[in-house]
């Protein structure tokens, strides 16, 4: 009999691989043939991005089949598409009818509404939370100290390169409501291109061509003194030649070849 906990993680795989597929074929078809405006496309890509993080990472590792943790992460998800789905609704000129004060948000650059800060706040929250569970702290707390600095600025030394400040509303703003932070261009750089090198990667990775490329590096070099760095170096080579990114060949050949010079010293 399957126990009740671990049909709650087979259930969590089966909806994170199907959000995982819609990740993907949205990219390939929005990329090749755009149908949402730029800054909602973007929160589309982060909100799948969001919800298939906070699914399938747990909060701790020692939690990952823990019922209040399973539920935490459920949470998170839905609040992560509830703050997504506001920069969706509130700047696509289909939902024109539901905006705010009747303009988009990015025509209430610096008038946003209370609402809007709280979305902003959250979702800010929830984009530090999935990089702290995907990356660990150090990123988390880089970030919060350029929040606070942002914010304390007046109040620095001399020597500390003090500035004039930001309110909580204009950072919030602009690091998750408008399109200068979260949705800004490293986004749109990973959404229009590294992303669709990462499934290119995937696809050959899937199809034994990665496989292959490492054989053939392993048949040249395998022997050699040094082979291993050898090897690393030909076969990322090959890869890097075919899919154009480093993110990608990381994701590929990277899995086999970083394991096996660690192992050789």
């Amino acid at each position: 009999m399957t126990k009740p906990g671990l049909a709650a993680v087979c259930d969590r795989q089966v909806v994170t691989r199907w959000l995982s597929v819609g990740l993907c074929v949205f990219t390939l078809v929005q990329v090749n043939y755009p149908i949402l405006s730029p800054q909602p496309q973007l929160a589309v890509f982060a909100m799948l991005g969001l919800v298939i993080c906070f699914l399938n990472i747990p909060v701790h590792p020692s939690l990952k089949n823990h019922p209040v943790a399973r539920s935490t992460d459920i949470t998170l998800a839905a609040l992560a598409t509830t703050c997504c789905g506001w920069i969706i609704v509130q700047n696509e000129t289909f939902f024109e009818t539901l905006w705010l004060d009747g303009s988009s948000l990015g025509n209430r650059a610096g008038f946003e509404t209370t609402t809007d800060i709280a979305v902003g706040v959250l979702g800010l929250l929830l984009v530090i939370e999935a990089a702290r569970r995907s990356l660990g702290l150090a990123l988390p707390l880089l970030s919060g100290l350029f929040l606070l600095y942002a914010y304390i600025g007046p109040s620095m030394p001399d020597w500390f390169f003090p500035h004039r400040g930001y309110s909580i509303e204009r950072i919030v703003a602009q690091a998750f409501l408008q399109a200068q932070g979260t949705f800004g261009v490293a986004l749109s750089v990973m959404f229009t291109y590294v992303f669709l090198f990462v499934i290119f990667g995937a696809f050959l990775a899937a199809t034994g061509a990665t496989r292959f490329i490492i054989d053939f590096a392993q048949s040249v070099f395998g022997a050699s003194p040094g082979g291993p760095a050898k090897v690393a170096v030909l076969s990322s080579g090959l890869m890097g030649s075919l899919s154009g990114s480093a993110v990608a060949n990381t994701a590929t050949t990277g899995t086999f070849t970083i394991p096996m010079m660690r192992s050789a010293g």
